[in-house]
């Protein structure tokens, strides 16, 4: 999941135009780092978390449809889009009290939230040391125990230097700091992981979807089982005919319809 190639200092708060769509974007500084977000619609509050080397930017097309039920947050994680790029020091726990803080910030005590590879991985880990933040929650392409350490000594072609030119590029217009955040998304010293015992899964009460594509080509669809067995409130969906990034291209709409029936349903 590290690679996908498959209080309080505020900014001024900008509204601009999402189609009909009203968009309200801010930067706060939190944990000695700045990071930005986007808000749309009101209601319950829903957080959008995208997966490595990508940024909120990738839930443009998903946002319409949440924010016609939900308080939508679209979050640019550490490392990624608008928000500081990443420090030496790195660690999946850093970037989940980055999360915790926000939520301090923004006066929320309880959330639905969709976490993607990455964004699936600190949401796991949050609901393991804050079960009570978690309502309800999406998990896609996501697994209890990964190393990325392991993931690069298999695929040494993920290195910066190995990258395709038109990969780059299109990394550079996500991510606003510079060539040098995005090189630091591809350190192979990075301590990119997460273990969670069985114990800890099967103590999450939050209502949990997990969505993995049938030819993962990070995880397989073996995490998603074990995710599944252990997380005792939870419905599995695979995905036929799908990688890593399950929920794209044809299957955008009825993943955002099934998304959205799993979240209103009542536990």
């Amino acid at each position: 999941m590290r690679l996908i190639i498959t209080f309080v200092f505020s900014s001024i708060i900008s509204l601009q135009s999402f189609g009909q769509l009203s968009k309200k974007t801010k930067t706060v500084s939190i944990n000695n780092i700045d990071i930005y977000f986007e808000v749309y619609g009101e209601g319950e509050p829903l957080l959008l978390l995208h997966g490595w080397t990508q940024s909120s930017a990738f839930w443009k097309e998903y946002i319409p449809a949440y924010a016609q039920k939900f308080k939508v947050y679209a979050i640019d994680l550490r490392g990624h889009g608008r928000t500081s790029p990443l420090t030496t020091g790195f660690t999946i726990q850093k970037a989940i009290k980055d999360l915790l803080a926000l939520l301090e910030y923004l006066g929320l005590t309880k959330v639905k939230a969709i976490g993607l590879s990455y964004g699936g991985l600190l949401l796991l880990q949050l609901a393991t040391l804050h079960p009570e933040r978690i309502d309800s929650m999406v998990l896609i392409g996501t697994s209890q125990k990964y190393n990325g350490a392991e993931n690069n000594e298999i695929n040494h072609a993920f290195s910066y230097e190995n990258l395709p030119k038109p990969f780059i590029d299109e990394l550079k217009k996500i991510h606003y700091h510079g060539e040098s955040q995005v090189r630091a998304l591809f350190e192979e010293n990075l301590n990119y992981q997460i273990h969670l015992t069985d114990q800890e899964i099967q103590a999450i009460d939050a209502k949990a979807l997990i969505v993995q594509g049938d030819r993962d080509e990070i995880l397989g669809i073996d995490p998603a089982i074990k995710l599944y067995r252990n997380l005792p409130n939870s419905e599995l969906w695979i995905i036929p005919n799908t990688g890593h990034i399950a929920i794209t291209g044809s299957n955008r709409n009825s993943f955002v319809t099934k998304s959205l029936e799993f979240f209103i349903a009542k536990k």
